[in-house]
């Protein structure tokens, strides 16, 4: 039987932007490293939704990307960041109880080129995208399962959708093969 990878997020871990099925990046990713994919990844959700959501099934990887819409619509709210922190232990202790073993991926979201397009999403900008990839890291310190992988290589100006808020083929392309390179350097440790 094949092992599993179960991915939580928002809309870039549901397929939003994707031209066609089996290229978003988790189904992607999933199908190089082997696995079968469950994709629990839903559109416009914030941390704290995803958090509710995750009752994951025992699974070898859980892949997680989260932060995105939190950051859009609350900018740098000290108190949205506080709810993004305990939604991560949240998740993380979901995963942990699901398998103790699986290794646990977690994406830092990158940079989009604007923020303001999309009310009430629209109070976002690069430094608050920059205060929860380091509330992730910090979070993620905790949890020795979990390893943090920044999106290292991304051009927002290449990579998003017309939307300039979802990946596009290329972008999707990028994100499977950051998941495929973390978990190969995961497993050599």
């Amino acid at each position: 039987m094949t092992e599993l990878l179960s991915a939580y997020g928002h809309s870039w871990v549901d397929s939003s932007g994707a031209p066609e099925p089996g290229s978003f990046m988790a189904e992607s990713a999933a199908r190089r490293l082997g696995f079968a994919i469950r994709n629990e990844g839903v559109a416009g959700t914030l941390s704290t939704e995803t958090a509710l959501l995750t009752t994951p099934p025992r699974s070898a990887v859980f892949l997680l990307m989260t932060g995105l819409n939190d950051a859009r619509l609350f900018g740098r709210s000290e108190h949205a960041q506080r709810d993004y922190a305990e939604a991560l232990r949240v998740i993380f202790g979901a995963f942990r109880t699901a398998n103790p073993h699986a290794v646990v991926i977690a994406l830092e979201q990158p940079h989009l080129i604007e923020y303001s397009l999309r009310a009430p999403y629209d109070r976002g900008s690069q430094e608050s995208i920059d205060d929860y990839n380091a509330i992730l890291r910090e979070t993620a310190e905790g949890w020795p399962s979990v390893v943090v992988s920044a999106i290292c290589g991304w051009c927002a100006e290449t990579m998003l959708d017309e939307d300039a808020v979802h990946p596009n083929r290329r972008g999707h392309a990028h994100l499977a093969d950051v998941v495929v390179n973390r978990y190969g350097a995961h497993r050599l440790f």
